[in-house]
């Protein structure tokens, strides 16, 4: 690309003294197109979640550079396959991260599961919902961060974790709307709000000391357990569905109470008490699911795990995010040798990981 035009450029190859195979600036390999046109295309297919017909009609109509469907397909396999090392760094950098928000949800090969953190942004598209695929990522004897998450079992038994508050509020809203006449069902709501607020406006109050602030999240518990005591104690058989949600909502607060998950964004600065941030990173992969704009096998999902985590792991690092400043990018990677999240892991003096958590997750064909 010159001037944001395609512009068709003749080299002549020959093999060094040795053998060594010619090497054309800014390609991918021995391809016939820049680095500069596959990032192209794979930012308009997966940041900008066109089709590959698309993006294509784009790449036509405003460079003047015309590809065929194979061509596009070969190019983001060919950068794909060129990221994977990439990958690898932001899984080292995930797993040594202060704050990891984590959510998952269906997809047309197994889960895609979505996490995020201050360094990087993963994204693992046709991979089991399980603790392996958790662990892999995230293993318990190496990660001493907060995990921001929903309560699904695969998230428990980590050191420090903060689960959603927005989740149990919506259980709470629902009592109420399926029983509008219940003044159980309304008080219970309206005090786990309240005490929402007050978690809230705890944590906001900056003339607050640490050791202040912990002993007033203390007295949070002592809140939650007033509004939670009367049903808790009571042993009655719930009568319907709905009472037996609310005898499951009272107990799970208390559970989560007690293992300090409930208040943790309170004596946190960096770690907010819900996991809207990764709720809404998947929101875009959720209508490609009810759209049939999937992967139909594990090596179209292993090239959109790379392809996506990357592009996603610059948006955060980049302040303007706009594909010329993400070319400028790439481009520097080239000519310094180094990318940026490698910058990061020797800045931060932490090895490459034993194995490579992509193919442990998504196998190469």
């Amino acid at each position: 690309m010159e001037d944001g035009r395609a512009v068709r450029v003749a080299y002549h190859l020959y093999r060094g003294p040795g053998g060594e195979k010619a090497v054309i600036p800014g390609s991918l390999g021995r391809c016939e197109f820049g680095l500069e046109i596959a990032v192209s295309l794979a930012f308009l297919v997966f940041v900008m979640r066109l089709s590959l017909d698309k993006a294509r009609g784009l790449l036509a109509f405003f460079q003047k550079l015309t590809l065929s469907k194979s061509q596009v397909d070969a190019l983001l396999n060919r950068l794909s396959k060129a990221w994977e090392p990439e990958f690898d760094r932001l899984c080292t950098l995930l797993a040594n991260s202060a704050v990891v928000h984590a959510d998952e949800t269906g997809w047309s090969l197994n889960s895609v599961w979505a996490l995020l953190s201050e360094h990087s942004r993963l994204f693992l598209f046709g991979v089991p919902k399980d603790a392996a695929t958790l662990a892999t990522l995230l293993p318990k004897d190496l990660f001493s961060g907060v995990l921001v998450s929903d309560d699904a079992a695969v998230y428990r038994d980590f050191n420090t974790a903060q689960k959603c508050w927005a989740h149990l509020l919506r259980k709470a809203i629902r009592l109420t709307l399926l029983q509008p006449d219940s003044d159980v069902y309304r008080l219970f709501c309206d005090g786990l709000f309240e005490l929402y607020r007050k978690a809230c406006r705890l944590k906001a109050d900056r003339r607050l000391s640490d050791t202040t602030r912990a002993a007033r999240a203390l007295l949070l518990e002592d809140d939650l357990w007033a509004l939670c005591e009367s049903r808790y104690r009571d042993e009655t058989e719930p009568a319907t569905d709905l009472e037996r949600d609310f005898r499951n909502l009272v107990h799970e607060l208390l559970r989560l109470m007690e293992a300090d998950e409930l208040f943790t964004f309170v004596t946190h600065a960096d770690v907010p008490g819900t996991n809207n941030e990764a709720e809404r990173a998947l929101r875009d992969t959720a209508a490609d699911r009810k759209t049939a704009r999937t992967n139909k096998t594990l090596r179209g999902a292993r090239r959109r795990s790379v392809l996506t985590s990357v592009l996603e792991s610059l948006r955060v690092r980049l302040d303007d995010f706009s594909l010329a400043n993400v070319l400028n990018e790439v481009e520097r990677w080239r000519q310094t040798g180094q990318s940026c999240f490698q910058q990061t892991l020797t800045t931060l003096n932490l090895p490459p990981p034993d194995a490579s958590p992509l193919n442990t997750l998504l196998p190469a064909a």
